[in-house]
């Protein structure tokens, strides 16, 4: 996770990157748009690889995509390789990676099961806040794609550090797939789609802090070093919603746990609509990056809590498409509205009314009975 969260670092690079390759900015922004969906991609299709590969040989898969990518542009620096190593390559390699940490997770035993997977979670924007301060020094001077060469070769060193490390671990493949049909419960229930609504939403706000959370303070008068703290805010804050939410998702109900986020969520949102200074627009951004990181590890266990932990994998793969859908829609959406409005207002109230009808749909799902067959919650709910 700490390998593969680097996907979140693109705007450290943005900047040299236009430079050396002489690339208009709104071409540029193609590549993190693609590397989104990529990703995406990678989280969709991790479980069928899981189980149709050899453990190893997905490894080696993952980090090669990841690390082979970065390389692609570091070795021959053009708009295409960038689009295709980073953009493509190396996005479906850390959506596999994702998955791959997450399914590991996923098999420790019921007592640790929820603070491993927000430990797991939680580093994936860990990464960002650890980098994000380390990186502008180890590559100070260095051209754009010698950076990304470099890159490119830790992530092929990590990748042999994690096959020595799984080296030992049974494969996914070696112990079958479960029964996708019997047993757990209908796969696209209506209880599925209220919990990836419910995923699209935190997923929606907190992806539009990601894409625009500096500009929106700036655009309140913020001061530069405060609008700029903005991205430290919502990464500290997504590590402690990631390391928080999957134990408090285990001790209390789906109905509970969802409409306390989407209560700090509306929070967050109303504090960035009403605030009257910079401060509280800050404190608007933390909760939001609250609410980004503990939907990441509050629905893998509400998923293993309906589907039974060994399809967390599966479900919750197939949820990652509310992800890339938020991804798509929201930094699209608040710029779209920004130029045409001339202030986030619009946005802001878009993604307020996108917590609302997800709040709604929560409240319906119905807690686990444990005296009746799990199939029967994931249809009743």
């Amino acid at each position: 996770m700490l390998a593969m969260g680097i996907i979140y670092l693109w705007g450290l690079f943005a900047g040299p990157i236009e430079a050396e390759l002489g690339v208009a900015g709104p071409t540029l922004s193609l590549v993190p748009s693609a590397a989104l969906v990529c990703f995406t991609a990678g989280a969709l299709i991790y479980d069928r690889l899981l189980r149709s590969l050899p453990l190893s040989a997905y490894v080696a898969l993952a980090f090669a995509l990841a690390g082979g990518g970065h390389l692609l542009f570091g070795l021959a620096p053009s708009f295409a390789t960038l689009f295709i190593g980073y953009g493509m390559l190396f996005s479906v390699g850390a959506g596999l990676g994702y998955g791959l940490a997450l399914a590991l997770a996923s098999r420790a035993p019921d007592s640790l099961r929820s603070i491993l997977i927000s430990l797991t979670v939680s580093a994936f924007a860990l990464s960002g806040v650890i980098l994000a301060g380390l990186l502008p020094m180890v590559f100070a001077g260095m051209r754009a794609s010698a950076s990304f060469a470099v890159i490119g070769a830790a992530l092929l060193v990590v990748g042999g550090v994690v096959l020595a490390l799984t080296a030992n671990t049974p494969s996914f493949a070696a112990a079958g797939s479960p029964d996708r049909t019997t047993g757990r419960g209908p796969f696209l229930s209506p209880l599925f789609f209220k919990l990836a609504l419910a995923f699209f939403v935190f997923n929606y706000a907190g992806l539009m802090m990601v894409a625009h959370a500096v500009k929106l303070l700036a655009s309140t008068g913020a001061p530069a070093g405060l609008a700029a703290a903005a991205p430290m805010a919502l990464n500290l804050s997504y590590v402690a919603g990631s390391l928080l939410g999957g134990r408090l998702a285990e001790a209390t109900d789906a109905r509970r746990i969802l409409a306390a986020i989407h209560a700090i969520c509306a929070a967050g949102l109303l504090a960035l609509l009403t605030a009257s200074g910079a401060g509280a627009s800050l404190a608007g951004v933390a909760a939001i990056g609250l609410v980004f990181g503990s939907g990441a590890s509050v629905l893998p266990v509400l998923v293993g809590r309906y589907w039974g932990p060994e399809r967390i994998s599966q479900v919750y793969g197939a949820m990652m498409f509310a992800y890339g859908l938020a991804g798509l829609l929201a930094p699209w959406v608040a710029a779209v509205l920004f130029e045409g409005s001339g202030s986030y207002t619009l946005a802001l109230l878009s993604a307020l009314a996108a917590c609302a009808v997800g709040a709604a749909a929560s409240l319906t799902i119905t807690p686990v009975d444990t005296s009746r067959p799990v199939s029967r919650h994931v249809e009743a709910t």
